[in-house]
Protein backbone atom coordinates (compact mmCIF):
# COMPACT_ATOMS: atom_id res chain seq x y z
CA UNK A 1 0.00 0.00 0.00
CA UNK A 2 1.43 3.61 -0.86
CA UNK A 3 1.11 6.16 2.08
CA UNK A 4 1.20 3.65 4.56
CA UNK A 5 4.75 4.06 5.63
CA UNK A 6 6.73 7.28 5.31
CA UNK A 7 9.28 5.25 3.19
CA UNK A 8 6.19 4.29 0.49
CA UNK A 9 6.37 7.24 -1.78
CA UNK A 10 5.12 7.08 -5.45
CA UNK A 11 6.84 8.63 -8.13
CA UNK A 12 5.14 11.21 -9.84
CA UNK A 13 3.28 9.48 -12.53
CA UNK A 14 1.40 7.80 -10.67
CA UNK A 15 -0.30 11.10 -9.36
CA UNK A 16 -0.33 12.47 -12.58
CA UNK A 17 -2.12 9.55 -14.23
CA UNK A 18 -4.53 9.25 -11.66
CA UNK A 19 -5.36 13.80 -11.58
CA UNK A 20 -5.62 13.70 -15.40
CA UNK A 21 -9.05 14.21 -16.77
CA UNK A 22 -9.75 12.03 -19.09
CA UNK A 23 -12.02 13.70 -21.22
CA UNK A 24 -10.95 17.05 -22.11
CA UNK A 25 -12.61 19.88 -24.35
CA UNK A 26 -11.46 22.93 -25.59
CA UNK A 27 -12.84 26.22 -26.13
CA UNK A 28 -14.60 25.13 -29.12
CA UNK A 29 -16.22 22.10 -28.26
CA UNK A 30 -17.22 23.41 -24.99
CA UNK A 31 -19.21 26.16 -27.44
CA UNK A 32 -20.52 23.44 -29.70
CA UNK A 33 -22.24 21.60 -26.89
CA UNK A 34 -23.82 24.87 -25.03
CA UNK A 35 -25.07 25.67 -28.54
CA UNK A 36 -26.63 21.83 -28.97
CA UNK A 37 -28.00 22.29 -25.28
CA UNK A 38 -29.71 25.20 -25.97
CA UNK A 39 -31.28 24.37 -29.41
CA UNK A 40 -32.96 21.18 -27.67
CA UNK A 41 -33.93 23.16 -25.11
CA UNK A 42 -35.62 25.21 -27.45
CA UNK A 43 -37.63 22.11 -29.51
CA UNK A 44 -38.25 20.94 -26.30
CA UNK A 45 -39.99 24.17 -25.18
CA UNK A 46 -41.70 24.69 -28.47
CA UNK A 47 -42.99 20.80 -28.54
CA UNK A 48 -44.51 21.87 -25.12
CA UNK A 49 -46.45 25.71 -26.15
CA UNK A 50 -47.90 22.86 -28.93
CA UNK A 51 -49.06 20.73 -26.64
CA UNK A 52 -50.90 23.08 -24.30
CA UNK A 53 -52.32 24.97 -27.18
CA UNK A 54 -54.01 22.00 -28.49
CA UNK A 55 -55.50 20.46 -25.51
CA UNK A 56 -56.81 23.90 -24.36
CA UNK A 57 -58.46 24.03 -28.27
CA UNK A 58 -59.63 21.08 -27.40
CA UNK A 59 -61.45 22.38 -24.18
CA UNK A 60 -62.50 24.76 -25.79
CA UNK A 61 -64.46 22.51 -28.25
CA UNK A 62 -65.52 20.16 -25.70
CA UNK A 63 -67.09 23.50 -23.64
CA UNK A 64 -68.27 25.03 -26.67
CA UNK A 65 -70.00 22.09 -28.46
CA UNK A 66 -73.11 22.17 -26.23
CA UNK A 67 -73.98 25.39 -26.25
CA UNK A 68 -73.56 25.48 -30.20
CA UNK A 69 -76.04 22.37 -30.27
CA UNK A 70 -78.15 24.96 -28.64
CA UNK A 71 -78.37 27.62 -30.61
CA UNK A 72 -78.57 25.24 -33.82
CA UNK A 73 -81.45 23.73 -32.34
CA UNK A 74 -83.20 27.57 -31.19
CA UNK A 75 -82.23 28.64 -34.56
CA UNK A 76 -84.60 26.09 -36.64
CA UNK A 77 -87.52 26.57 -34.73
CA UNK A 78 -86.92 30.69 -34.77
CA UNK A 79 -86.81 30.22 -38.13
CA UNK A 80 -89.95 27.73 -38.99
CA UNK A 81 -91.80 30.48 -36.33
CA UNK A 82 -91.26 32.94 -39.57
CA UNK A 83 -92.15 30.57 -41.93
CA UNK A 84 -95.05 28.95 -40.24
CA UNK A 85 -96.61 32.63 -40.96
CA UNK A 86 -95.10 32.65 -44.92
CA UNK A 87 -95.38 29.01 -45.77
CA UNK A 88 -97.24 26.40 -44.98
CA UNK A 89 -94.78 23.39 -45.72
CA UNK A 90 -92.31 22.37 -43.13
CA UNK A 91 -88.68 22.56 -43.18
CA UNK A 92 -86.70 19.23 -44.26
CA UNK A 93 -83.81 20.21 -41.40
CA UNK A 94 -86.50 20.53 -38.84
CA UNK A 95 -88.24 16.62 -39.61
CA UNK A 96 -84.47 14.87 -38.66
CA UNK A 97 -84.16 17.21 -35.86
CA UNK A 98 -87.51 15.73 -34.22
CA UNK A 99 -86.70 12.09 -35.25
CA UNK A 100 -83.62 12.29 -33.53
CA UNK A 101 -85.40 13.99 -30.90
CA UNK A 102 -87.74 10.66 -30.50
CA UNK A 103 -84.80 8.36 -30.96
CA UNK A 104 -83.13 9.76 -28.17
CA UNK A 105 -86.46 9.64 -25.95
CA UNK A 106 -86.61 6.17 -26.55
CA UNK A 107 -82.78 5.77 -25.58
CA UNK A 108 -83.31 7.39 -22.55
CA UNK A 109 -86.07 4.84 -21.51
CA UNK A 110 -83.17 2.18 -21.11
CA UNK A 111 -83.29 2.70 -17.83
CA UNK A 112 -79.42 4.46 -17.18
CA UNK A 113 -78.97 7.63 -15.59
CA UNK A 114 -77.23 10.17 -17.88
CA UNK A 115 -74.47 11.91 -15.49
CA UNK A 116 -74.60 14.76 -17.74
CA UNK A 117 -78.28 15.78 -17.49
CA UNK A 118 -79.43 14.00 -14.11
CA UNK A 119 -80.77 15.65 -10.89
CA UNK A 120 -80.08 15.26 -7.37
CA UNK A 121 -83.20 12.93 -7.34
CA UNK A 122 -82.07 11.56 -10.16
CA UNK A 123 -78.48 10.43 -9.26
CA UNK A 124 -79.61 9.09 -5.64
CA UNK A 125 -81.78 6.67 -7.20
CA UNK A 126 -78.27 4.50 -8.79
CA UNK A 127 -76.99 2.21 -5.76
CA UNK A 128 -74.51 2.85 -3.85
CA UNK A 129 -74.62 6.89 -4.64
CA UNK A 130 -76.05 8.57 -1.51
CA UNK A 131 -77.00 11.93 -1.24
CA UNK A 132 -73.39 13.56 -0.58
CA UNK A 133 -71.37 11.29 -3.70
CA UNK A 134 -74.96 12.96 -5.90
CA UNK A 135 -73.86 16.23 -4.88
CA UNK A 136 -70.12 15.75 -5.11
CA UNK A 137 -71.02 14.10 -9.09
CA UNK A 138 -73.03 17.59 -9.59
CA UNK A 139 -70.17 19.79 -8.33
CA UNK A 140 -67.88 18.14 -10.18
CA UNK A 141 -69.57 18.16 -13.48
CA UNK A 142 -69.92 21.90 -12.95
CA UNK A 143 -66.33 22.10 -13.01
CA UNK A 144 -65.40 20.06 -15.33
CA UNK A 145 -68.25 21.10 -17.94
CA UNK A 146 -69.49 17.61 -19.41
CA UNK A 147 -68.25 14.25 -18.71
CA UNK A 148 -66.93 12.36 -21.06
CA UNK A 149 -66.68 9.33 -20.41
CA UNK A 150 -68.42 7.21 -17.20
CA UNK A 151 -64.44 6.80 -16.54
CA UNK A 152 -64.52 10.28 -15.12
CA UNK A 153 -66.23 9.81 -12.50
CA UNK A 154 -63.33 8.51 -11.13
CA UNK A 155 -62.24 12.30 -10.13
CA UNK A 156 -65.03 12.64 -8.05
CA UNK A 157 -64.24 12.31 -4.23
CA UNK A 158 -66.20 9.23 -2.46
CA UNK A 159 -65.83 7.14 -6.07
CA UNK A 160 -62.78 4.85 -6.57
CA UNK A 161 -62.73 1.78 -8.89
CA UNK A 162 -64.55 -0.50 -7.28
CA UNK A 163 -67.58 2.15 -6.73
CA UNK A 164 -67.15 2.88 -10.15
CA UNK A 165 -67.85 -0.26 -11.38
CA UNK A 166 -70.66 -1.27 -9.38
CA UNK A 167 -72.41 1.78 -10.57
CA UNK A 168 -71.13 1.35 -14.48
CA UNK A 169 -73.91 -0.60 -15.76
CA UNK A 170 -76.67 2.26 -14.05
CA UNK A 171 -75.11 5.16 -15.75
CA UNK A 172 -73.90 6.59 -19.09
CA UNK A 173 -72.77 9.94 -21.05
CA UNK A 174 -74.74 11.29 -23.84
Amino acid sequence: MIGVRSTDAADGAVHRLRDKPRLTFNVHQALAVVLLLVAALGISLTLLIQQSMHLAALSNVAVETPNNANATQQRPQSSSDSDEMTDVEPDPEQLPETQTDENSAVTVDDGLVDINTAGLAELQTITGVGPVTAQRIIDYRKTIGRYASVDQLLGVKGIGSKTLEKIRGQVTVR
